[in-house]
């Protein structure tokens, strides 16, 4: 048993280890911003969207009670020869990064 045990354990630290991957995006600007921003950074860093959204979601909250949240989606549309870029906020946090088809 004992000679399982260092390999397994050997494991188990190196996958604690790793780092959990952050969906980035480069504004038009050049600015690099990441998830996890929130929306005030994100809007210094970043030119203004082509275009914003807003909607409520619930979400199932501490000990099955509703919460209602603020979700915010900015689009990116930089033209034909670029993919569109989705950017989701969830209560000013920037929670996703999408990329969609070519622009117009």
């Amino acid at each position: 048993m004992s000679r399982m045990f260092i390999p397994v354990l050997t494991i188990l630290v190196w996958l604690a280890s790793v780092p959990a991957q952050a969906d980035i995006f480069r504004c038009p600007n050049g600015a690099l911003v990441s998830t996890g921003d929130s929306i005030a950074v994100v809007a210094m860093k970043c030119d203004p969207p082509s275009y914003k959204s807003n909607r409520m979601e619930s979400e199932a909250g501490h000990r099955g009670a509703t919460i209602l949240i603020t979700v915010e989606e900015w689009t990116y549309n930089e033209g034909s020869n670029r993919l569109i870029h989705i950017l989701t906020f969830r209560n000013g946090v920037l929670t996703q990064v999408q990329s969609g088809g070519y622009g117009t």
